[in-house]
């Protein structure tokens, strides 16, 4: 698998994520720590993530 694919690959495993883990895992969590820690730590892989690919970005030769 090329890395463009992986990079596509792990941003959808990330969609998929976020609408998993709050309607489906944190549904019965009545605290807001749950939800809130949830959301804290997925925007930080989320942003690191794009941090990564863009830094590992390069043009396509022809």
């Amino acid at each position: 698998m090329s890395k463009f694919a992986w990079a596509w690959t792990w941003f959808v495993f990330l969609l998929v994520l976020n609408i998993a883990i709050p309607w489906f895992v944190l549904t019965h969590v009545e605290k807001m720590s749950g939800a809130f820690l949830f959301w804290v730590v997925w925007v930080a892989v989320a942003i690191i993530s794009a941090f990564v690919i863009f830094l590992k970005w390069r043009e396509v030769e022809r």
